[in-house]
């Protein structure tokens, strides 16, 4: 008799547990559909399978099996030429870095002739973005922006960046054709660009003259601060006080030497006075 109840009692706690599990899946996958659908609601289109990054890629690898997969995104976030199929990509060689979970477009793997002109404290990191994130696509070398990264309805602030080339400017292309732009970025800035990238929609904004202006003294203000934090503004307090000391110095000696010359002059005339009879 105990052994009967004993046998019924694990079978019921088999069924519970199937059915708690079996719960459990259910709530997850309705949890699943709900934030599917809070997107769907908040960017419109439906989800669409890209290729993305399974690592971070380096320039010059091959793109492959093992470092590409599917994943699902909202459509309304991915950028206008988004790779759909892994056979548009496989085996051609990545011509930029690459990081994990970035959604791969031609810009990471097209080869193009011609140098381009970077600035000596700054390194060239291009990003997708199509006209309507970069202010209508009116962007082109030369011009100063502000890179913000969008993601769940908000946009942060990232760095500022000069535009070195673009999509556009290939022959007979025009700002409807942007898709990419290659920014000249602060060396410490791209790891910080090339995560975020993976994470949302650039867009890239055009600050005014003055606006710009300010950018400028505020981040002047911001190396200033830094390098006082760090030590190295006493530093170079040090040295200008150090330098200032030596050209004190100097000018002590010199006019020390002045007086020395002037004195032996007048010893000279002196003596020349005495030899002609002065003393008479």
């Amino acid at each position: 008799m105990k052994r009967r109840t004993r046998l019924m009692a694990s079978v019921l706690v088999g069924l519970l547990a199937c059915v708690l599990t079996v719960g459990y899946g259910a709530s997850l996958k309705a949890e699943a559909e709900k934030e599917r659908q809070e997107l769907l609601a908040a960017y419109g289109g439906d989800l669409v399978s890209v290729c993305v990054a399974a690592r971070d890629i380096d320039a010059g690898e091959t793109l492959d099996e093992a470092n590409v997969r599917t994943e699902k995104w909202v459509a309304g976030l991915l950028p206008a030429d988004a790779v759909t199929s892994f056979d548009e990509v496989a085996g051609k060689q990545a011509t930029s870095a690459i990081p994990e979970h970035a959604v791969l477009c031609p810009v990471y793997t097209e080869v193009r002739s011609g140098s381009l002109e970077i600035p000596d404290d700054a390194v060239a990191v291009s990003v997708p973005v199509d006209a309507a994130h970069a202010v209508g696509g009116s962007v082109q070398p030369g011009t100063d922006v502000d890179v913000y990264i969008s993601a769940n309805g908000v946009a942060d602030p990232l760095c500022q960046a000069q535009v070195i080339d673009t999509s556009a400017t290939e022959g007979g292309a025009s700002a409807a054709d942007l898709n990419w732009a290659t920014l000249a970025v602060e060396p410490e800035r791209v790891e910080e660009l090339l995560a975020a990238m993976a994470r949302g929609t650039v867009v890239l904004v055009a600050p005014g003259a003055d606006v710009a202006a300010n950018q400028v003294e505020e981040s002047g203000e911001r190396t200033d601060a830094a390098a006082d934090d760090d030590g190295s503004g006493d530093a170079k307090a040090d040295e200008r006080a150090k330098k200032t000391a030596d050209e004190k110095a100097g000018q002590k000696a010199a006019a020390d030497g002045a007086a020395s010359k002037q004195g032996g002059k007048d010893r000279s005339k002196a003596a020349r006075w005495l030899q002609g009879g002065g003393a008479r």
